[in-house]
């Protein structure tokens, strides 16, 4: 079976948002990233809820979200993260798509024509990457690895009781520093198929 699904884990700098964004230009189909999840989430949570809707389910206790398994009792950001995987899932069934990041790779896990990536390079590169397209100094950039990466783990580990990055979790792991963001999204590409 063909990979029509395709989620993008990354570390902060690799480069993976950037091969995200090229697949999904290149096949045709949605790029969906936290910035679009994230609104969308909360127009779904500013809707009127109904009885199939996902707030009417974590009221009832009902909804058979990866979250409600641990507690009943949601915090917000626990209804948020529920209300992206209810949609990352809707998105996932109205057909093709690139998803990056927000654990999509886990939610979408059973699905047989998902391909799960995750892109990491070298400290080096990445802070270079950020210097670079972000304008920002060694130290600012390097300061904002460390503090993304480190809050995609915990996030990640939060969410799916699974370390971040672990290659287990994922069909394929690039490295950008050695193979190039070209080479990755053409790796991913013949992947797809």
């Amino acid at each position: 079976m063909s990979k029509q699904i395709i989620t993008i884990g990354r570390q902060c700098g690799s480069g993976g948002h950037i091969i995200g964004q090229e697949i999904a230009q290149k096949l045709g189909i949605p790029f969906y990233d936290k910035e679009f999840l994230e609104t969308e989430a909360v127009r779904e949570e500013a809707r009127e809820p109904s009885s199939t809707s996902l707030l009417f389910g974590l009221a009832t206790g009902m909804y058979d979200g990866y979250i409600l398994s641990k507690s009943e009792e949601l915090s917000p950001a626990e209804q948020a993260d529920a209300c992206q995987a209810d949609l990352i899932r809707s998105l996932a069934e109205k057909g093709p798509c690139v998803i990056v990041g927000r654990c999509a790779d886990f939610i979408l896990r059973d699905r047989a024509d998902c391909l799960k990536v995750f892109v990491h390079g070298d400290l080096e590169d990445r802070v270079q990457r950020l210097v670079t397209e972000d304008h920002l100094s060694q130290e600012e950039a390097q300061r904002q690895i460390r503090s993304k990466d480190s809050m995609r783990a915990r996030h990640y580990q939060f969410v799916t009781d699974q370390p971040w990055g672990k290659s287990e979790n994922y069909h394929l792991t690039l490295d950008s520093s050695f193979l190039g963001i070209d080479r990755c999204i053409e790796l991913i590409l013949a992947c797809c198929q």
